[in-house]
């Protein structure tokens, strides 16, 4: 099978799981990986595979691994990019292809749309190999750059959900494949709930103006109390201070918790102790968008219902048998989702729950993308 090299901006990355899943999953499935990033983070937890900073340890016998029919592939591809700066663009491309050739990498795989896709490309034609990369969200609908011309030059491309598929089909005639991001579900435990006297939400993800955090605020406003409703905020962010303020304004110090920014391991452990996940995300006045949100099925992979909008992948991830979608933005239905989830008995929650908990397992298992994707990376189909 294909040595596989993982290209990213920054690895590990708290936020950015779905990465590390994706190659353990990958790796699971019989391939020999690796890593290459441009920055690499302190992190205490020891990989299985290589972890390697882009353009670090260069060696001048490195070059006779290079393909030199590649070189006028590689510079064509160069010439055709707007958005990033041609010269660094071909030294970061030809010092990646130099390390992926001393590794003996067969196949490189880039997360983002950006420079490490445009980086990825080169060093592909320059050695000859095969290449992809994966789009997720800011890289798209924010931040696009030259996407069109990246779709031509891979072998293929990934998106996330249905909608963004159908946006890349638009952009250009590439081979493009639709594969939404996995979870671990071995890795994540359903734990019975217990009936309890109020409810207990939790919100997880950065804060900022995409996660739609303050429209959740606004919807507890009125019926917190009533509800004897429990939110506890799980992230930091830009928006922090502007939120906690807000919660303070609306009177809902004693219902609403900000826990700050938590590990991995203590979602897994803890998501199953909520009655529900609400996950309100929405278009930020920039374009930035969630658009195959990790952090619903991994709630999800524990029976824990959820609460979100029905935009972009959010829509493929919740059915009305999972838990309920609302429109973006929209304060008064979210509002009325979270009363009507209120009005469940807690037998009805915990089948909510578990239906929740089989569509992960039959639609989004990490082991179960990981082959789909490694199929296409073996046959180039």
């Amino acid at each position: 099978m294909k040595k596989v090299a993982f290209i990213a901006p920054t690895y590990p990355v708290l936020s950015e799981t779905f990465i590390q899943t994706e190659v353990d999953a990958i790796k699971a499935s019989g391939h020999d990986v690796c890593v290459l990033a441009f920055e690499i983070e302190d992190y205490q937890h020891k990989f299985d595979y290589n972890v390697i900073k882009i353009g670090k340890n260069i060696q001048a016998d490195m070059f006779k691994n290079l393909h030199l029919s590649g070189v006028l592939e590689a510079m064509k591809f160069i010439r055709e990019q707007k958005h990033l700066p041609k010269r660094s663009l071909f030294n970061y491309g030809l010092k990646l292809a130099l390390q992926l050739a001393d590794i003996k990498a067969d196949h490189i795989h880039a997360h983002f749309c950006q420079h490490t896709a445009a980086h990825a490309i080169v060093a592909a034609k320059l050695l000859n190999i095969t290449c992809s990369f994966v789009a997720h969200g800011h890289d798209v609908y924010e931040a696009a750059f030259d996407i069109d011309k990246k779709i031509l030059a891979s072998d293929f491309v990934v998106t996330v959900c249905k909608d963004m598929k159908n946006d890349f089909e638009k952009m250009a005639a590439g081979n493009i494949k639709l594969l939404h991001c996995g979870v671990k579900t071995d890795q994540f435990v359903v734990e019975d709930k217990k009936p309890s006297n109020h409810l207990s939400f939790v919100f997880l993800g950065r804060l900022v103006q995409q996660k739609g955090i303050h429209y959740l605020i606004d919807a507890l406003a009125p019926i917190a109390k009533s509800l004897n409703v429990h939110l506890d905020i799980i992230g930091t962010g830009e928006m922090e201070e502007q939120l906690k303020e807000r919660v303070k304004l609306k009177g809902l110090s004693n219902h609403v918790c900000f826990l700050g920014a938590q590990p991995h391991h203590w979602v897994k452990e803890n998501l199953s102790k909520y009655d529900c996940l609400i996950a309100p995300f929405c278009f930020s006045q920039t374009g930035c968008v969630d658009t195959g949100p990790l952090v619903l099925k991994e709630a999800m992979a524990v029976g824990t219902p959820v609460i979100t909008t029905n935009i972009m992948g959010c829509k493929e991830i919740v059915t009305s048998e999972t838990g309920y979608l609302v429109n973006e933005k929209n304060v008064v239905e979210l509002k009325k989702s979270i009363e009507q989830f209120a009005q469940l008995t807690f037998e009805q929650r915990a089948k909510m729950g578990a239906m929740a908990r089989q569509r992960v397992e039959k639609n989004f298992n990490a082991l179960k993308q990981a082959k789909q994707l490694s199929n296409w990376i073996e046959n180039r189909v």
